[in-house]
């Protein structure tokens, strides 16, 4: 009886183990490819789905409305208010879509449409990914590192696709160029999501900076301080500039993210201003044509140790404005005297073409010389009548 007992109780259990494990999809188009780990992981867990056919088709594109429910499932996001558009209030992702849309994840098309059906790109998915960790970048924040991608230096992507790859979301074969337009694939998504789930952010305030060790102690907003040792990858941000280690300072509210390997690939500290901020935005919003050492120089009244190296910009950027190279270099050398004069030749040119007159007489005019103003009229007045008297003999 005893054994019969334990019989029907092993019975019991192993059928309830299995019918509690997710259910194993046999894909018929993924044996060995390079997504088929990843891919088969996420079917089981159902977060994705293969086709009725048995098949996945991980080449395919993934459509807007399918990214949709993928991104709501994986992180268990709800929608709590009534959000529509135009060509979604009957559609069967109609709920995923409202979802993201509240949580400012991803957003309608121009127009009031969604278009749920069409593809999604390499940087619409790069976007998704980094909205969902609350990654921001603001317009004039620059990176100093050495781009990833030889398209993206320039583009005002640049930013959030480097720390994007940096933080292991992004495939190795999308290098050496990213082609930010170029669609997704549905392995590409399996890959991405699946290192999505693995990125762990930390939240919190900055106890102790040790120095030089680029190591910080961060007091979490929930459990113990733990110790973060950042490395000469790791990017650094402070009231969103570019910053070294050893900048961030003890009270700083600060955002650490980790890559699946749990090493801080990104850190965002806010704190207050310090003269050094101050002068790091200046030197931001010039387009960094000049360093916060050149603008302090400046602010601080020494003109002397910024202007050498400057000359040469300067005097080209003057030229291009029009400055007479003679003017430009009174100015440079401040020989106030010689760009009087220079001034006063311009001037008396501009006042010939004016008035119709010789440069010798506007010049006389501004230099208020009486004789020669009477000279060079009486000149002017007969070369006019000359002039007046052939053109009746001519007639």
């Amino acid at each position: 009886m005893r054994r019969y007992s334990r019989l029907l109780i092993f019975s019991f259990v192993s059928l309830s183990l299995f019918l509690a494990a997710p259910a194993v999809y046999a894909l018929s188009d993924i044996k060995g490819h390079w997504a088929e780990e990843t891919i088969n992981n996420l079917v089981n867990l159902e977060i994705l789905h293969g086709y009725p056919d048995g098949t996945f088709r991980p080449n395919q594109s993934i459509t807007r409305a399918e990214m949709a429910k993928i991104l709501a499932v994986t992180f268990n996001l709800k929608s709590s208010k009534d959000i529509s558009f135009t060509d979604t209030a009957d559609h069967w992702a109609k709920d995923y879509i409202a979802a993201l849309v509240e949580k400012d994840i991803i957003n309608g098309i121009a127009g009031g449409a969604f278009h749920p059906e069409r593809p999604v790109t390499r940087a619409e998915i790069t976007d998704m990914m980094l909205r969902l960790l609350n990654v921001e970048f603001p317009e004039e924040c620059t990176l100093n590192v050495t781009p990833s991608f030889t398209d993206l230096e320039d583009s005002p992507d640049f930013a959030k696709t480097e720390i994007a790859f940096r933080l292991g979301l992004l495939p190795g074969y999308y290098q050496p160029e990213f082609i930010p337009s170029r669609l997704v694939s549905r392995a590409d998504t399996a890959w991405m999501i699946s290192r999505l789930r693995e990125i762990k952010v930390l939240r919190g305030e900055v106890l102790d900076n040790h120095g030089e060790s680029g190591l910080l102690t961060v007091k979490p907003e929930q459990g113990e301080a733990r110790l973060v040792l950042t490395r000469a990858e790791t990017i650094l941000l402070r009231n969103d500039l570019a910053a070294a280690v050893e900048q961030i300072l003890a009270g700083d509210k600060v955002t650490v993210f980790f890559n699946p390997k749990e090493e801080p690939v990104f850190i965002k500290a806010y704190g207050e201003v310090t003269q050094k901020d101050l002068l790091g935005r200046l030197s931001s919003m010039l387009k960094d044509r000049l360093t916060p050492e050149q603008l302090a120089s400046i602010l601080a009244g020494n003109w002397d140790e910024v202007k050498e190296m400057l000359r040469g910009e300067l005097y080209n950027e003057m030229l291009a404005r029009g400055i007479t190279p003679s003017e430009a270099e009174a100015i440079l050398f401040q020989d106030w005297q010689y760009l009087d004069l220079v001034s006063r030749d311009r001037l008396s040119e501009a006042l010939a073409g004016y008035l119709g007159i010789t440069r010798e007489l506007s010049r006389a005019i501004l230099d208020r010389d009486l004789e020669k103003i009477k000279n060079y009229a009486r000149v002017e007045l007969v070369t006019i009548a000359l002039s007046k008297l052939l053109e009746q003999k001519g007639a």
